[in-house]
């Protein structure tokens, strides 16, 4: 989470701090997911931390809380970095495979475009991106899943009930309330206009931290080299092997990069 959405969530918590109560005037939904008309306000804080979508809650004398997924309207990303387990836990065992089929074909699509870097695995990201790293997130995964990424799943504090996307911190409780949306068919789908999947293709030989993300396809050679050989282009590793499905076993780009050297003579330089 970056400092500007860190500043972003605090600066929401202090604009309802000093207000006491709701106002009696809400929108339906509100009261439909059992939010009271002017509730008293009984402590508002930040939750985040690793897994909660919620950022926000706002908790209420007898009433359900306000339980906020907080976006700036600038923000890339609603879920970074998916590892094997999240994805698993989250959304099932099926939409695993079918994420791991979907970007085993891209990679393999993928791996002779003249853009292409050198890359052994593909991690993931769901958020907005064009372009050829993009892919349509409802050509993988299902309306369900879509909120789960938005809200989160299961019970408790750390799932969201409505959404605030915004570059602005509300003024007061009445114009935060006016801004925020239901996490509601209509939302999602409006959220999903512009919501990918992401592929993120790591180039070991220039990026360090992100190595040690889990990947969803992997470079299999077709078969162990005679002699230790350094690969550091695209092109001269496509002459030993192609992209093949992983199993839910966090496999990451640096085990991977290990296992080559090891197990198939190919060493790649690491940043």
């Amino acid at each position: 989470m970056s400092k500007k959405t860190d500043q972003f969530e605090t600066n929401i918590v202090e604009t309802i701090k000093s207000i006491k109560a709701l106002p009696y005037a809400i929108p339906k939904w509100m009261i439909d997911i059992g939010i009271r008309p002017g509730a008293e306000i009984i402590d508002v804080e930040r939750v985040g931390g690793s897994g909660s979508k919620t950022d926000v809650i706002i908790r209420l004398e007898n009433s359900n809380p306000i339980k906020i997924s907080a976006k700036l309207t600038s923000a890339d990303y609603f879920g970074k970095w998916y590892s094997h387990s999240r994805v698993i836990k989250e959304f099932g065992e099926d939409a695993f495979y079918r994420l791991v089929s979907d970007c085993t074909k891209w990679s393999n699509w993928w791996k002779t475009n003249p853009s292409a870097s050198l890359f052994i695995g593909v991690s993931i990201c769901f958020g907005k991106r064009s372009g050829n790293t993009a892919r349509e997130f409802t050509d993988v995964f299902t309306y369900n899943d879509i909120v789960k990424v938005v809200a989160g799943f299961g019970l408790g504090d750390n799932i969201a009930n409505c959404l605030y996307v915004s570059s602005e911190v509300p003024g007061n409780i009445s114009d935060l309330i006016s801004k925020l949306e239901p996490i509601d068919k209509k939302t999602i789908l409006q959220l999903s206009s512009d919501f990918k999947v992401v592929w993120r293709p790591i180039n070991p030989m220039t990026e360090y931290t992100n190595r040690g993300k889990n990947i969803y396809t992997q470079f299999k050679p077709y078969q162990r080299l005679s002699q230790m050989t350094t690969i550091t282009n695209q092109s001269e590793l496509m002459k030993y092997g192609d992209y093949v499905e992983v199993e839910p076993n966090s496999l990451n780009h640096n085990h991977l990069l290990s296992e080559l050297e090891n197990d198939y003579n190919i060493y790649i330089p690491r940043k």
